[in-house]
């Protein structure tokens, strides 16, 4: 896609007040003349809409699950018609354009069509079900789409292998080890009813940690289901409704009504620090930093050794990416569109406002995160929001389109106006 550097994207922030009267009565009418020109130049200076790279049909009640160089369509059953539920595995080639060919479709059982689709290793993983209801998860070859095995709950990538996760209501669970290739299991660990959670890493989950109400709490390696650590974490307490939550080296246990969080070191379930927050729905790392969530909105860093509050931010509800001392945050907008900015990560002040944008999509330590927002027409601005940089780069604008939209590293997927997807470079 052409790049087009457009600087800082301010949109939303306030205008410092003037330090005295303005002196002359036309400088408003200059300063509208000067925004009229800005918004043509930037308008004129916009890439000419580009059309997609590739198009691939799609009924409207079709999903989509950009992975890497591989679009997975999931097709929902529809019974008046006669139809079952159809997945559809797409190769993107590196180069060229057109439509693009299907590599394979497979039958999708009634449970599969409401799910997500993952790829680990070789095999293809889908996981349906109602909300309400038992979930199942499927696994289908890379290649040839060939139902390799299902089994009961969700699927989660654990190193090498997969981790089962099935739920047991108001029964314990089980936490299995299963193989991709084959669906056997190496090894499995009941859970309690409540507060089992898990601590996941780049590649996939690796500790398993079960902490109820009263009694021990207990830690598993997911790899080799060996059982590393269990400790009263309250000893002589009564017992009392929590939630915990592992992130990195900490295990993190919220009770009172989610306003007390207390701190434990997950290696040795050693007791670090506590703190009363408001109400706190989850936490996240934030490069150096532990960043607590408000279930109403806001955010807290935290030192991580302590617990005590570095900084507080009112309009900002989650972090996407940590990069450089500098993380990307996103607050309320309007529609489908989300507010972001750039804060300075040590001291939550902020470097930049990137206006309203739609984003989606996974952003490892590499990536990049990229935004859609509409032009005129069936048009999107599609931007690269720079948060090293703490700017918004316009990379291309999208005609055709009525938004839905993915990326990754290398991709943008945006479903059509005329039906179906396209799918443009965000490298070329």
């Amino acid at each position: 896609m052409a790049l087009i550097d457009l600087g800082d994207v301010r949109e939303e922030s306030a205008p410092e007040p003037p330090r005295r009267p303005p002196t002359t009565v036309g400088r408003p009418a200059r300063v509208a003349a000067l925004l009229v020109l800005t918004l043509v130049s930037l308008a004129s200076a916009a890439p000419v809409a580009a059309p997609a790279g590739f198009t691939v049909p799609a009924r409207s009640a079709t999903t989509a699950f950009l992975r890497d160089d591989r679009l997975f369509l999931m097709e929902p059953a529809d019974a008046p018609a006669g139809r079952g539920g159809q997945l559809t595995a797409y190769a993107v080639p590196e180069a060229g354009d057109g439509p693009l060919a299907p590599l394979w479709r497979t039958p999708l059982p009634a449970a599969g069509t409401d799910g997500a689709v993952f790829v680990h290793r070789d095999v293809v993983l889908v996981t349906g079900g109602s909300l309400d209801g038992p979930r199942r998860a499927f696994a289908f070859d890379l290649g040839t789409g060939r139902l390799r095995w299902e089994r009961p709950g969700h699927v989660a990538p654990a190193g090498d292998a997969l981790l089962a996760l099935e739920t047991g209501g108001e029964e314990p669970g089980r936490v299995s080890s299963v193989d991709p290739a084959t669906g056997r299991v190496a090894w499995s660990v009941a859970t309690p009813v409540e507060a089992t959670t898990f601590r996941v890493r780049p590649d996939g989950v690796d500790r398993i940690v079960a902490s109820p109400s009263s009694g021990q709490v207990e830690v598993w390696d997911a790899r080799s289901g060996a059982r590393l650590r269990a400790a009263d974490i309250r000893p002589g307490e009564l017992p009392v409704y929590q939630r915990s939550q592992s992130v990195d080296e900490l295990l993190l246990v919220v009770r009172d009504t989610a306003a007390l969080v207390t701190a434990y070191g997950l290696d040795e379930l050693d007791r670090r620090w506590e703190i009363r927050l408001g109400l706190v729905a989850y936490f996240a790392a934030c490069g150096p930093l532990l960043c607590a969530y408000g279930q109403t909105g806001g955010m807290w860093a935290l030192d991580r050794a302590t617990g005590d509050v570095r900084w507080r931010a009112t309009r900002w509800h989650e972090t996407l990416i940590e990069r450089e001392g500098r993380m990307l945050v996103r607050g309320p907008g309007s529609g489908a569109q989300d507010s972001f900015a750039v804060l300075d990560t040590a001291t939550g002040q902020a470097v930049a406002d990137l206006g309203t944008w739609e984003v989606s999509g996974r952003y490892p330590a590499e990536g990049r995160p990229i935004g859609v927002r509409p032009a005129d027409g069936d048009r999107l601005f599609v931007a690269e929001l720079d948060v090293a940089g703490g700017r918004t780069r316009v990379l291309d604008v999208l005609a055709g389109v009525t938004g839905d939209c993915q990326a990754d590293a290398r991709l943008l997927l945006c479903r059509r106006s005329g039906g179906g997807f396209g799918i443009w470079r965000l490298d070329r």
